[in-house]
C-alpha cells in the first residue's frame, strides 16, 4: 500500500501491508490516534490497498496504482462500496449507525463492503450498542475502520472485537515541544525497564512540572514507546517480556483515565511509576 509518510508509523504500515497481501483482512479495525494525523489519507490508502485491481494479481495483492477508476473513486468519495459515517452535531447518533446497517445488507459491487467512522470515540452509547450487534455478527463481506482520539471513549465489547492499532503523529509535523516530550518518553521507559530506582524514575518526570495537558501528551508519548517494543519484539527476537509491556501499557491507561477524572496529576504518574518499574 502507498502510505503518503510512514515515519513514526513505518512498522504499522508494513505489518498491514503484509495481512493485506495475504488475505487475512480483518472485518473490523481500530485505529487510536492524536488529532494531528491525516485520518483520512491513512483510511484511503488502506482502502485502495484492499480493493483496487491490482490485488487480483498475486504478486501486487494489496498494492494500489493510484490511477486506476477504483482508485479515483475512492480519492473522489464516491466509490460504491465505500461508506463514511458522519458526525451530526456533536456526536454519532443511533440513526445513523441503523443506516450504516442497511447499506452493509447490499452485496457489495467489488470484493468487499467497507465502512469508515472518523469519529468512533463520539458514538452515542445506543448508537455503540447498535454498532456492537454488526460486529458480533459481521456480513460476510464487509470491513468496518474506525478511527478514535482515544480508545476508552468506546464500550469495551467493541473494543474486543477490533484488531486495535496506535498512529502516531508524522515525525515531520512534530514541534520541539512534542519532540522533547518523546524524548523524555524514551527515557522514563527505559529507565523503568531497566529497574532504576523509583525516586529516579519519578525525579525524571517531576523535573518536567508537567500540568493536566502536557501529562496526557507524554502518556500518550510512552504508549507509543511502549507499542513500538511490542512490534519490534514481534519482528525480531524478543527484547522484553511481552507481558511486561503490555503492564506498561495498560498501566498508562489507568493513569490516563485517573488524570481525567480530575485526579491528581503528580499522584497518578506516581502510581504509574510504582506498577512500570519493576
Amino acid at each position: 500500500m502507498k502510505f503518503a509518510d510512514k515515519g513514526e508509523n513505518k512498522r504499522l504500515i508494513e505489518r498491514l501491508e503484509r495481512s493485506v497481501k495475504d488475505g487475512r483482512i480483518s472485518h473490523a479495525y481500530l485505529f487510536e490516534c492524536p488529532g494531528n494525523v491525516d485520518r483520512e489519507a491513512f483510511a484511503k490508502a488502506l482502502i485502495k490497498g484492499i480493493l483496487c485491481p491490482a490485488e487480483l494479481s498475486p504478486d501486487r495483492r494489496g498494492e494500489n496504482c493510484g490511477k486506476c477508476e477504483i482508485c479515483s473513486k475512492i480519492d473522489h468519495d464516491n466509490h460504491e462500496d465505500v461508506m463514511y459515517i458522519e458526525k451530526d452535531g456533536n456526536s454519532i447518533r443511533n440513526r445513523t449507525v441503523a443506516s450504516l446497517q442497511d447499506r452493509l445488507k447490499i452485496k457489495p459491487l467489488m470484493s468487499r463492503n467497507i465502512a469508515v467512522i472518523y469519529d468512533s470515540g463520539l458514538m452515542t452509547k445506543e448508537a455503540q450498542n447498535r454498532l456492537l450487534k454488526t460486529l458480533e455478527e459481521p456480513p460476510g463481506d464487509a470491513t468496518l475502520i474506525l478511527f478514535a482520539d482515544n480508545r476508552e471513549d468506546l464500550v469495551s465489547t467493541i473494543l474486543s472485537r477490533c484488531v486495535k492499532f496506535r498512529i502516531n503523529s508524522p515525525a515531520g509535523k512534530r514541534s520541539r515541544k512534542e519532540a522533547n516530550l518523546r524524548a523524555k518518553a524514551d527515557e522514563i521507559v527505559a529507565m523503568s525497564l531497566r529497574g532504576e530506582p523509583y525516586y529516579r524514575v519519578m525525579g525524571t518526570i517531576s523535573g518536567s512540572r508537567l500540568g493536566t495537558e502536557e501529562a496526557m501528551k507524554l502518556l500518550d508519548e510512552m504508549e507509543t514507546v511502549y507499542r513500538n517494543l511490542v512490534i519490534d519484539d514481534k519482528e525480531d527476537a524478543p527484547l522484553y517480556d511481552f507481558e511486561r509491556l503490555y503492564e506498561g501499557i495498560f498501566a498508562i491507561e489507568e493513569a490516563r483515565k485517573a488524570i481525567r477524572n480530575k485526579g491528581n496529576v503528580r499522584y497518578a504518574l506516581g502510581n504509574l511509576v510504582l506498577k512500570i518499574d519493576k
